[in-house]
């Protein structure tokens, strides 16, 4: 049974992560369907770590182009990928922080604000994505990356998608789809870094490890956030987010329906 919780936990947490859906609504759901009452910090920090770890992998050659000077030997913050995404995660770092600090706000246990974010954020990613002129230049600057930064504070509110809004943002701004999810795999390296050292520290403080179990969780966690994301770049060279906004109207649909009738 425990065994089977791992592999359920960490398919969900590396399948949603990076699809525009809201992993973490999803996995507040599995575990009201599982009746898994016990505390999943293990579970969420080895899950964490194995998509993070998964992330960096294939984005690897972003990594290995990393060039900070331009030809008078500045540094340069325009040209940068990297520094443009950790810029466009310093609005919901620093808003998740002080949620998390000051007032232990947990959103996760209410299924009206999930199944209302989850039809909103669909219906925002079919608007951007189908009705917005797209320039395709996908040329990134730093008043660009602010503003997808300050869209990407939405992702706080479970059922709206930090992937989801991320992409969202970048429709807007008229950037291609294979630029944006690339760009929002980017932008989650900072976000799971934080998250992932935040859930350390609580297990230091608070909990005891289980290794095997733990390495578990990142191995399935990595795997399946890997074989993910290149069926979603896969999947955006033929087809639209279309599929994506329909799923999460419908399941703010059925939890509404789940909670009033």
């Amino acid at each position: 049974m425990e065994n089977f919780k791992i592999i359920i936990y960490s398919l969900i947490q590396g399948i949603t992560e990076f699809l525009p859906v809201s992993s973490s609504a999803h996995l507040y759901l599995a575990q009201g369907f599982f009746n898994w009452k016990e505390s999943l910090l293990l579970f969420a920090l080895g899950a964490h770590l194995g998509t993070l770890l998964a992330v960096m992998f294939h984005q690897r050659k972003v990594f290995s182009e990393i060039n900070f000077k331009e030809k008078n030997n500045k540094l340069s913050l325009k040209n940068n990928i990297l520094i443009l995404a950790l810029i466009a995660s310093i609005p919901v770092i620093t808003v998740g922080a002080i949620v998390v600090l000051f007032f232990k706000i947990d959103f996760k246990t209410n299924l009206l604000i999930i199944a209302l974010a989850s039809i909103f954020g669909g219906i925002l990613l079919e608007i951007a994505d189908n009705f917005f002129s797209k320039d395709n230049k996908n040329k990134m600057t730093i008043q660009k990356s602010l503003l997808v930064g300050i869209f990407q504070v939405l992702a706080i509110i479970p059922g709206m998608s930090r992937s989801g809004t991320i992409i969202t943002a970048m429709r807007f701004l008229g950037m291609n789809r294979s630029f944006s999810i690339n760009f929002s795999l980017l932008c989650g390296i900072p976000v799971l870094i934080i998250a992932c050292s935040y859930g350390f520290l609580e297990i230091i403080l608070n909990y005891n490890m289980y290794i095997m179990k733990f390495f578990l969780i990142i191995l399935f966690s990595f795997g399946s956030a890997l074989v993910t994301i290149n069926f979603f770049l896969a999947w955006v060279n033929k087809f639209s987010f279309r599929v994506f906004s329909i799923y999460r109207i419908c399941l703010g649909v059925f939890l509404l329906a789940y909670l009033y009738v």
